[in-house]
């Protein structure tokens, strides 16, 4: 009876172990949970130009890191997927690991990392005219994978459609409560008036400007 007590403790403990987080993003000290949006707004830099940096040259390691759990050691890769950019910069790069890659237009890179707290080092620099950057990165170490959102803004708000193109199925009111479009119906996200709605998805609630 004790064997059996013991092997079922045991069995549960390798369960445990397996649904433990190993890693966590943070932006400026605090835990991002999965599916959340990071949203860093343009800020002129020591060159007196715009620019946007999730670790700023400033404070790189109080910008957005992957961080192991109770300080461990983790080794994973890492998929970073422009989903929509409206802004010109003179330069637009993912230097995580050290090793700056140039973005063009629309992208998807993957890089490799380890250590105790990785620099994600996604930059724009000299950006010229108002926009927005909407990116995701997925990151996995071992069977874990999580995910994580990164807006950049100078001036222009986040479309819907890039934003319900991120979070999936998404409802849109009006600022009275109106149900205006649910779903994941592109082609009435389009039809909307300008103005300013309410998007709820499975992840948050937001206020898009439409123009």
């Amino acid at each position: 009876m004790k064997r059996s007590f013991t092997l079922v403790m045991l069995a549960l403990a390798v369960q445990m172990m397996a649904y433990a987080q190993s890693f966590e993003f943070k932006y400026k000290g605090e835990v991002c949970a999965d599916g959340s949006t990071v949203v860093i707004n343009a800020e002129t830099d020591m060159f007196g130009e715009l620019a946007c940096e999730t670790n700023p040259s400033s404070d790189p390691d109080g910008g957005l890191l992957i961080v192991g759990k109770d300080g461990a050691y983790i080794s994973g890769s890492a998929h970073l997927a422009i989903l929509e950019h409206t802004f010109k910069a003179k330069t637009l790069q993912w230097c995580m690991g050290g090793l700056c890659v140039p973005i063009k237009d629309v992208a998807e890179l993957d890089k490799t990392f380890e250590g105790t707290s990785i620099q994600v080092l996604l930059d724009a620099f000299t950006i010229r005219q108002e926009g927005h950057l909407l990116a995701k990165l997925d990151v996995t170490v071992g069977t874990e994978s999580q995910s994580l959102y990164i807006e950049f803004s100078n001036g222009q708000q986040t479309s819907i459609s890039s934003m319900t193109a991120a979070e999936g199925s998404a409802e849109v009111y009006d600022l009275s409560g109106r149900l205006v479009c649910s779903g994941a119906d592109a082609a009435a996200r389009q039809g909307l008036r300008s103005g300013v709605y309410v998007v709820k998805t499975s992840n948050q609630t937001r206020k898009i400007g439409v123009r």
